[in-house]
């Protein structure tokens, strides 16, 4: 199987409104990472990570869900804290300082935990008055963007700072070189940067993150079968088409590689556009998980000529 990187760039889009069609792929029910409420027919879920791929019906599921977690790192913080610190006044006066490390950090440090996210420590140094103090915040990530702050502080001592400096440090891609606070979250608090509303294209991949065994190809593996994806669109064993939704229909495309050991597989999922003339990619993976292909294997299966009519469209 041949792992070189395709000739032919394809491209996923994502529409801005939130997907009506229901959480659900194969037999699968996509539920509350918290209260497990049945997400299948819901217009609504949300989302902080990509990682581990937790769904959740409401904010107050978010911040019951990561609550005890949120409690240890609090802990933990005052256990670090020093006898010298800034005073309770102080660190209030200084507290929007943490919207301008969220916005434009110094540092940014990621941290693989066990139950497998990664959580990313943003530092930033200021100096009020002539004196410099550090801002840290700890937080999940999507889209590349902050999403759920677990603990911010400000605090004056580098020790403190340079014990929340674990992991990896991330490099910097700065829009300028300014830092700039945003009135809107002054009267935010830390739970209440969530991201955005479900789009179809996460539900394919949080669906898959949640179902996938734990001795399946990794993520950071995947770049490693691109070339599969062309091979897949052009040649694919098995092509499945569903039309349950409002959005259109929804196409599964499937290549089996037997040669490799394990069998490994190839999925692409598409669906329509508005264009009649072309479909759009949600979501394209390997794996070696036979139970996870057999959940894609649903609605009608289409071979031979509806399938080559249906390659004829351009892939977006």
């Amino acid at each position: 199987m041949s792992k070189t990187s395709p000739k032919r760039r394809v491209e996923k889009r994502k529409r801005s409104r939130t997907s009506s069609r229901g959480k659900r792929v194969g037999s699968k029910t996509v539920v509350c990472a918290h209260c497990s409420e049945d997400l299948s027919g819901s217009g609504r879920a949300l989302f902080v990570e990509e990682d581990v791929g937790r769904i959740f019906c409401h904010e107050e599921c978010i911040t019951a869900y990561f609550g005890p977690e949120m409690e240890r790192l609090e802990k933990q913080y005052f256990r670090n804290l020093r006898p010298n610190e800034l005073s309770v006044e102080d660190r209030h006066k200084l507290a929007d300082l943490r919207w301008m490390t969220v916005q434009e950090p110094d540092e940014i440090w990621c941290e693989k935990t066990i139950s497998g996210d990664r959580r990313y420590t943003l530092i930033s140094a200021f100096q009020p008055e002539g004196r410099k103090i550090w801002s840290v915040c700890l937080c999940l990530f999507l889209r590349g963007e902050p999403s759920f702050m677990f603990l911010s502080f400000i605090t004056k001592n580098d020790s403190m700072v340079n014990a929340y400096r674990k992991g990896e440090k991330v490099p910097l891609i700065r829009k300028d070189g300014q830092k700039t606070a945003d009135a809107d979250h002054e009267s935010e608090s830390v739970t209440d940067r969530l991201a955005d509303n479900w789009t179809e294209e996460e539900t394919y991949r949080a669906r898959l993150s949640q179902h996938r065994s734990d001795d399946d190809i990794p993520f950071e593996e995947f770049s490693l079968y691109q070339s599969c994806l062309e091979e897949t669109l052009d040649k694919p064993d098995e092509v499945w088409v569903t039309n349950n939704s409002p959005d259109g229909k929804t196409y599964h495309f499937i290549r089996s590689y037997t040669d490799e050991k394990p069998t490994v597989w190839y999925i692409v999922t598409a669906r329509d556009t508005d264009d009649d003339d072309h479909i759009e990619i949600i979501d394209a993976f390997p794996t070696r998980d036979a139970a996870l292909v057999d959940q894609y294997r649903a609605g009608e299966q289409e071979v031979g000529q509806p399938t080559v009519a249906l390659l004829s469209r351009l892939v977006h």
